[in-house]
């Protein structure tokens, strides 16, 4: 047999990565993000970072109140988009994993080692949507509209409905996340989105 069950499990979790790193990218606009510190050293920790979605940092005006209106509601209404489909790609890529691990797991022909590595990353996505789950919770109790948290691989990044994060609202969100999921606080992404 040329390719093991081990090697299409880590193929089809990468073709997965990359489908939801192109639909990131695609809901961003292609823009670049842009990152400040809020605090005075990076290296601290409780450092806050924050990345403002938005590839352009001078404010749009408006001559006219009525345009300012429709602006601000078809703003919204994108930030609604984002985060419904960021929750949706979020769950097909889970659903398709998920569903991978099940036919190597009901394979008779997987040997043990195989099965109990597909058993292992089966209860890595578990546990990462209930601590995704919990995080966001969490956060929206703390006034926040709207999040979508992201797990993986030790990191963790989060997009929160905002008009202006306060660092002190950044550091209560790290907390969250480094209490709920251990990730460190320098492994951490706040992504604001207007």
């Amino acid at each position: 047999m040329g390719i093991g069950k081990r090697q299409l499990v880590l193929a089809s979790l990468v073709v997965a990565l990359g489908a939801a790193v192109y639909l990131n990218w695609v809901f961003q606009g292609g823009e670049p993000l842009i990152a400040t510190d809020t605090l005075t050293s990076g290296a601290e920790l409780g450092a806050a970072q924050l990345v403002n979605g938005k590839g352009s940092s001078t404010p749009q005006t408006s001559s006219s109140a009525p345009s300012a209106s429709s602006k601000a509601v078809e703003t919204a209404a994108k930030v609604d988009e984002y985060f419904t489909e960021a929750k949706l790609s979020r769950q097909k890529a889970r659903d398709a994993s998920v569903e991978m691990l099940q036919k190597v797991l009901q394979d008779a022909s997987a040997n043990d080692t195989v099965k109990k590595e597909s058993l292992e990353k089966a209860a890595e996505i578990a546990q990462n949507i209930v601590q995704e789950s919990n995080i966001e919770s969490l956060i929206k109790a703390k006034g926040f509209s709207d999040c979508v948290v992201f797990l993986q691989n030790s990191e963790c990044s989060v997009v929160v409905r905002s008009d202006g994060l306060l660092p002190n609202e950044a550091i209560a969100i790290k907390d969250i996340i480094g209490g709920q999921s251990g990730v460190a606080y320098d492994k951490i992404k706040i992504v604001e989105a207007k």
